[in-house]
């Protein structure tokens, strides 16, 4: 007598639920934590900060000048990277010297940054390692932009410019409709299951393609500000614009 078959089951085991990842929510106290331990780090006091600004108006800002070399080594660099008198055949940056009838750093400095003398900012660019002088005088460029946590005073101005700007992107998006064509770009590219180890790789490809993307339009601003002035031929009200790329790391 045959045995009876037995029925299979066609059923296939449930599949494993993926784990699910959430972007955990930021609070104003992880914030103010975040900030209050930052500003430690830099060395700044940041007691009452409640007082401290309000009665923080206008004029007041106004009057607190930029850490001079902050601005001062970017538009000297920008100038030495795309003024076509400063650059050689091939489009680089040509070496200079210090004084002479043509292109030469003094000039240079005295064109971008009139406030600062040359030799002080030549020495600050040596400094950091933006530029070098071989033994004829020579003066040569290495950098299109400054590692600036290698100075404590400009790491400290950079990063508050930083912060400041990036407040006031978020704050002027709040303050239009998110429809508005008014509204500053902001995106975040976010990953909250990354292996740690890709961050290193991340980095490499934030470094580069990041610093195209920002030179790109460090080159567009600078055209279209030469070419602004010299149809206007009159000073228009100006202002200042930022273009940032950054890359946050959110655990251990």
């Amino acid at each position: 007598m045959p045995k009876p078959q037995t029925k299979r089951s066609t059923r296939t085991p449930a599949a494993k639920a993926p784990r699910e990842f959430s972007r955990r929510e930021i609070t104003v106290d992880d914030v103010i934590k975040d900030l209050l331990v930052l500003f430690g780090q830099l060395g700044l006091d940041a007691g009452g900060l409640a007082g401290r600004v309000v009665d923080l108006g206008p004029a007041t800002i106004a009057s607190r000048g930029l850490y001079p070399h902050a601005s001062a080594i970017g538009e000297l660099l920008t100038a030495w990277h795309q003024d076509p008198e400063y650059l050689d055949e091939l489009g680089c940056p040509a070496p200079i010297r210090m004084r002479t009838r043509r292109r030469s750093f003094r000039q240079l400095a005295n064109r971008t940054v009139p406030n600062m003398d040359p030799y002080t900012l030549l020495s600050e660019l040596r400094r950091v390692g933006a530029v070098s002088t071989d033994p004829n005088g020579y003066i040569s460029v290495h950098m299109r932009s400054i590692p600036v946590y290698e100075n404590r005073d400009l790491a400290i101005q950079h990063t508050l410019a930083s912060l400041d700007s990036f407040i006031k992107t978020l704050m002027h998006n709040l303050n239009s409709a998110a429809s508005n064509s008014d509204q500053l770009f902001h995106r975040v590219a976010w990953q909250g299951d990354l292996d740690p180890k890709e961050i290193p790789a991340l980095k490499i490809r934030v470094k580069r393609y990041g610093q195209n993307f920002l030179e790109s339009c460090d080159n567009w601003m600078t055209r279209r500000n030469r070419a602004s002035v010299h149809k206007s031929g009159t000073k228009m009200p100006r202002v200042q614009a930022s273009v940032g790329v950054y890359l946050a790391v959110d655990g251990n």
